[in-house]
C-alpha cells in the first residue's frame, strides 16, 4: 500500500512538472469560495482563501454523524495545475489540517494531511474538490484512518 502511494505521489509530481509549467490553478491570489464541504471530521459550510502559492481552507458544521459541531482548517499548498484549457483547469494541492468538535457531550480532536484534485471551471467562478484526507483521531480516542475522503464545492464570490 505505502509503495503503490508512493508511485503515485512521484508520478503526479513529474506528470504536473512535464505538462503544467508554471501555471497555477485559475483562481487569483485574494479570492475567496463559499459552498458545502466535507472533511475528516466536519460537513458544512466550507470557506477558502486563496493566496496563489498557498490557500487557508475552513469547514464547519456536523461533527461526522450530525450528532454534534466541528469545525476545521486546512492550509494547503497549492501545485502547479495539471491541465488548462479555455474551459477548466485541474489543479492540485497538499496540506494538513485539523479540527475540533463535540459530539454526544464529548469533545475531540483530529488532525489530517490533505491531498486534493481541483476541477476550476474557466467560465464559471466554482471549484469542485476531491480531496484524500488520511487523519488520525486524537480525542477522545486514538485511531489512524487511511481511507478518508472529503470534498468540496464553493463559488469565489471575489
Amino acid at each position: 500500500m505505502i509503495r503503490f502511494l508512493m508511485a503515485l505521489v512521484f508520478s503526479s509530481l513529474l506528470l504536473s512538472t512535464s505538462f503544467a509549467g508554471d501555471a497555477h490553478a485559475q483562481r487569483n491570489p485574494g479570492s475567496f469560495g463559499i459552498g458545502v464541504g466535507s472533511t475528516l471530521v466536519s460537513s458544512g459550510l466550507s470557506l477558502k482563501s486563496f493566496g496563489g502559492a498557498t490557500s487557508m481552507q475552513f469547514t464547519a458544521g456536523c461533527w461526522r454523524s450530525c450528532d454534534g459541531l466541528a469545525a476545521s482548517a486546512d492550509l494547503l499548498v497549492n501545485l502547479p495545475a495539471l491541465f488548462s484549457s479555455e474551459v477548466l483547469a485541474l489543479a492540485w494541492n497538499v496540506g494538513i489540517g485539523g479540527a475540533i468538535g463535540s459530539e454526544d457531550d464529548q469533545f475531540g480532536t483530529a488532525v489530517s494531511l490533505v491531498g486534493g484534485i481541483e476541477f476550476n471551471f474557466q467560465a464559471l467562478p466554482i471549484d469542485v474538490v476531491l480531496e484524500w484526507r488520511p487523519g488520525l483521531g486524537v480525542l477522545p480516542n486514538r485511531n489512524l484512518e487511511f481511507v478518508e475522503f472529503g470534498g468540496h464545492v464553493r463559488l469565489y464570490v471575489w
